[in-house]
């Protein structure tokens, strides 16, 4: 009764995995963790789930970088490595579009 609304691009049932997609920049921009929508980013061409990790609540990580988005040249900035994105589901790849 109270929670997120639910939308038909919510997260899918544990028994319906999501099927891996190719996702242009434009799509990925609409996975921005807002407003329930699920929040995805992108490295090195692959766009990942980060929307169950408090790290990511509402879409935003330490203030800096935004789901949505392709990561893959901010990483290098981060105080961890990209072995640290193991954590979190492949949902797809990122076309050069």
């Amino acid at each position: 009764m109270f929670g997120p609304p639910q939308c038909h691009w919510a997260r899918p049932h544990a028994h319906s995995p999501m099927q891996k997609r190719r996702f242009t920049k434009k799509e990925l921009s609409r996975y921005d963790g807002m407003d329930g929508v699920p929040a995805f980013i992108a490295y090195k061409g692959r766009v990942y789930d980060v929307s169950r990790s408090f790290l990511w609540l509402n879409g935003r990580h330490q203030a800096v970088h935004a789901a949505g988005d392709d990561l893959t040249s901010s990483l290098d900035e981060a105080p961890h490595d990209a072995d640290l994105l193991k954590r979190y589901p492949v949902v797809g790849t990122l076309s050069g579009d």
